[in-house]
Formats: structure tokens, sequence, C-alpha cells
């Protein structure tokens, strides 16, 4: 196998990669990790959730503020 397929697995039609680690024999390690970025990822998507809604606010504010003022669209 080319050293550049090692770790890598075909299933089906996906491919997915498994890295070794040393500290593989210690689930717990491994839990926490992954908690941590789970943590980051919903710390992120809130991010963006909080970006969108400012913006959609933003453009709400402006297009009434345009409408008031008698501006076509």
């Amino acid at each position: 196998m080319p050293d550049v397929l090692h770790g890598v697995a075909l299933v089906d039609v996906g491919v997915t990669w498994r890295e070794t680690h040393a500290d593989e024999d210690h689930p717990f390690r491994l839990r926490q990790a992954a908690d941590q970025t789970t943590a980051e990822s919903i710390t992120h998507c809130s991010d963006l959730l909080d970006d969108f809604l400012r913006t959609i606010s933003r453009m709400e504010n402006e297009y009434l503020r345009a409408a008031m003022e008698g501006e076509r669209f």
C-alpha cells in the first residue's frame, strides 16, 4: 500500500481517516478532546448565529427606515 494511503480506509463510496495516537489506550483523554472540539464547534456556531441575527436586524432596520422615508425598492 502506498505511504499516502496508510491509515485510509475505503468504506462504501466514502473515505475515512484513522490516525493512531499514543494515548489511544486512555479513552477518557480521547473523550475529553472530543468534548472540547464539540464545545468549540458549538461556540463557533453560536457566534455565526449571533452575527447572522445582527445582520438581519440591521437589514430590517435599514428597510424600515427607507420605507418610512418613502424610498422605492
